[in-house]
């Protein structure tokens, strides 16, 4: 143990005197004090969202930076030094060496983060606390923002299983009409893509002066704080550009008892023996921003929730022009419910960019202890990219050919073994104010951290124990 904790001091020690360490803590403190105090949007609200977004967003890629070079670098120059030559020479095993160097690395990354997430925290309830925002917009982000809200999307039906029945339907219908059908694998491929993309689309549109209904399941029973609905709608096409200004109309479905049959239970007569009217939560249609996210408060005393603990929304296009909107299932419409603390909610966050520093360090350890520094850097950097690339390609909407085809088929082999950042996305969330769960802390543990880096890591440690010291020599 004494061993240990001295190679923890020393990795500590040496890792401290890096230049290139220096450095990112210089853009760290930078990131840390001017990102929130200068960036921000056009209300309260929107400034500070976006000012935590960024600097919390900013504080976990320069960290994981670092542990990709104190990983590499604190494994490789004892090496290249031959400091390690002597240190193996004694009654210490290269296992205690490796994990004592992950320790120290740790170390200095994880005291990093929390001293900046502290800073980032008390920057941003300072600007809330003293900034001259009106009691309406403190409000808003005391229920937006600032709280860590349950997240309830919409039920959508099985688009699988109707796409497959608009191809069936399709194909029998080109054959009633004497057409020929490609039956090949990749052109059937093709026209279920195709089915699905119509399918979804339907699903999404909502023409005008139409009205388009949702329902929400699981909702806990009982609560008497607010309810909020969040949307996203675009005008004409699901893109970013070329949106504008657009009107609708929302309605919540308020449940209302019937009297109940005659030899019914209680239970099934609170279930399922209500009906539910659809009351518009405006005078008029509303104008809107198309291609942004809006919310909408449903009070606790309107009793939108029903028996069944389930609830209706619904929205009604009165587009000036006449053009559909489309909601598409990614965006909403999806209900919050607080369910914690900012506080609470914004460690979990950081718990959880911990939790990626931890395993990109392990990541650094291991490449570092069997290579050379650069071979070791450009091994992570490339393993990180495959799993950005794979996240990529398995999202892609179309196939152009056999070439997209194969991509998509070494991606999704490649998620088997790579851990892509993106999963350890959680800023976007804690800026929304939206509840990072326990159970997506427990997933990322276990599927990247457990299953997928810790068996590399152990190949990594077998091959550092056996990597012979003596043929490394410098000239």
């Amino acid at each position: 143990m004494r061993s240990f904790s001295a190679i923890v001091k020393l990795t500590c020690r040496h890792a401290l005197r890096s230049h290139i360490f220096h450095l990112l803590l210089a853009v760290l403190i930078f990131a840390v004090t001017f990102i929130p105090g200068t960036v921000g949007g056009g209300t309260a609200s929107d400034f500070i969202r976006v000012s935590l977004l960024y600097s919390l967003w900013a504080v976990s890629l320069i960290l994981a930076l670092s542990s990709i070079w104190l990983g590499c670098f604190v494994m490789t120059t004892d090496v290249d030094s031959y400091q390690l030559h002597m240190i193996v020479s004694k009654p210490v095993s290269k296992i205690t060496i490796w994990l004592a160097k992950w320790t120290g690395v740790n170390l200095i990354n994880l005291g990093l983060l929390l001293l900046s997430a502290f800073l980032i925290y008390g920057i941003i309830l300072y600007r809330y606390n003293n900034g001259d925002f009106p009691p309406e917009e403190r409000e808003k982000i005391r229920n937006e923002v600032m709280v860590g809200r349950r997240v309830f999307p919409a039920a959508r039906p099985d688009f699988d299983l109707l796409s497959q029945e608009l191809l069936k339907r399709r194909i029998a219908r080109l054959r009633l009409q004497g057409a020929s059908v490609d039956t090949s694998p990749s052109s059937q491929e093709k026209m279920l893509k195709d089915a699905r993309r119509e399918v979804v689309s339907a699903d999404s549109e909502v023409k005008a002066g139409q009205v388009k209904s949702w329902r929400f399941f699981g909702l806990p029973e009982g609560i008497r704080t607010p309810v909020y609905l969040r949307y996203r709608p675009y005008v004409g096409k699901v893109a970013s550009e070329d949106q504008r200004m657009t009107r609708l109309l929302l309605f919540a479905g308020v449940a209302r008892q019937k009297e109940s049959a005659p030899g019914a239970s209680v239970f099934d007569a609170k279930k399922a023996n209500y009906d539910v009217y659809m009351i518009p939560l405006s005078q008029n249609p509303e104008q809107v921003m198309s291609g942004e996210f809006h919310e909408k408060m449903l009070r606790p005393e309107w009793n939108v929730i029903a028996p069944d603990n389930s609830v209706t929304v619904a929205a009604q296009n009165f587009d000036p022009s006449r053009t559909s909107l489309f909601f598409q299932p990614a965006d909403g419409p999806k209900l919050l419910i607080r369910a914690a603390g900012f506080f609470e909610n914004y460690m979990r966050a950081v718990l959880i960019i911990a939790l990626e520093l931890v395993i990109l360090s392990g990541f650094a350890c291991s490449f570092g202890g069997c290579m050379s520094m650069p071979v070791a850097v450009f091994v992570e950097a490339g393993y990180l990219l495959f799993g950005s690339f794979a996240v990529y390609m398995t999202g892609l909407t179309y196939l152009a050919g056999a070439a997209d085809r194969f991509g998509v088929f070494v991606a999704k082999l490649l998620l088997v073994v790579v851990i892509p950042l993106q999963a350890f996305e959680v800023t976007g969330a804690v800026a929304s104010g939206e509840l990072i769960e326990w159970s997506f802390v427990w997933t990322l543990t276990w599927y990247y951290l457990l299953c997928r880096a810790l068996p590399l890591y152990l190949l990594c440690i077998w091959i550092y124990r056996k990597r012979e010291l003596g043929l490394i020599i410098r000239k």
